[in-house]
């Protein structure tokens, strides 16, 4: 498997636990609880979160994984 569909599978996966983290967190555990602008501050941070790790995501990939392609 080459080291981009690798990456790709890696970021769909990164993004989709970030996603159902922040999900879980601010509609099960914080429902109610935190005013609408909080929301937006939490979404920010897991949106934040989520880039950051794509991006180191396929610097890795492309570091690592590429060297032993085939």
């Amino acid at each position: 498997m080459r080291w981009w569909t690798k990456g790709l599978m890696f970021s769909v996966i990164w993004w989709g636990v970030v996603v159902a983290v922040g999900y879980i967190r601010t509609e099960v555990f914080l429902a109610g609880q935190i005013t609408p602008a909080q929301d937006e501050a939490v979404s920010e941070a897991y949106g934040m979160a989520a880039g950051f790790g794509l991006a180191v995501l396929w610097v890795f990939c492309f570091f690592r994984l590429r060297s032993t392609s085939a």
